[in-house]
């Protein structure tokens, strides 16, 4: 009787620890208009989920970025098929996050709880639609309130007439991305 007493404690602490590490779900039938930082600058991502969602195939990046104070590395992993499309973000031995974008647009997101709660879905989809998309329907989605211009590998995003993001390919296929009035930057290197 004893043992069992010992291996149902040892059950529950280890359910404990499991349950701690848990996600947050989140569900949205329509994406919020977000605001990008200080700027005020207004992103409806409802075009956005669209254009995502006609994506096709399965792409792995590296990660490299920085934010503030803070060096952050993980792996993202995104996949489009069947009108649904999947991004999840990881870091060793963790899951940080995954977005799944379903007809007509319904955004889930899991976060692991270290991920801070003012991480927005609607912001890692303009980030993902600014790097992902081409440029003529990345103009098509954000509307009129953007501006998106192209040259020589390098897209800048500006609203209002400020830039907002700036998408650039290096000479050796890596992309770099600059969120600016979030003040965060990141280099994609396609691994898969």
């Amino acid at each position: 009787m004893r043992m069992k007493r010992l291996s149902d404690l040892c059950l529950a602490a280890a359910c404990a620890a499991v349950l701690a590490g848990c996600s947050t779900t989140l569900v949205r039938e329509d994406p919020r208009t977000i605001r990008l930082g200080d700027s005020g600058v207004a992103c409806a991502t409802t075009p956005l989920v669209k254009e995502l969602l006609a994506i096709r195939g399965t792409s792995v990046h590296a990660v490299q970025g920085s934010w503030k104070d803070h060096v952050f590395s993980a792996e993202s992993v995104m996949k489009g098929e069947d009108g649904r499309f999947t991004a999840i973000f990881l870091a060793p031995h963790m899951r940080l996050a995954t977005i799944t974008l379903t007809p007509p647009h319904t955004i889930t997101f899991d976060r692991a709880r270290r991920i801070p709660s003012a991480f927005e879905p609607e912001y890692a989809l303009f980030d993902l639609a600014v790097v992902n998309l081409p440029a003529d329907r990345l103009r098509l989605a954000l509307g009129a309130g953007f501006t998106v211009s192209e040259a020589d590998g390098r897209r800048t995003i500006s609203a209002a007439g400020r830039p907002v993001a700036v998408r650039t390919t290096l000479p050796d296929g890596t992309v770099r991305y600059e969120n600016l009035p979030l003040g965060y930057a990141y280099v994609l290197k396609e691994v898969r």
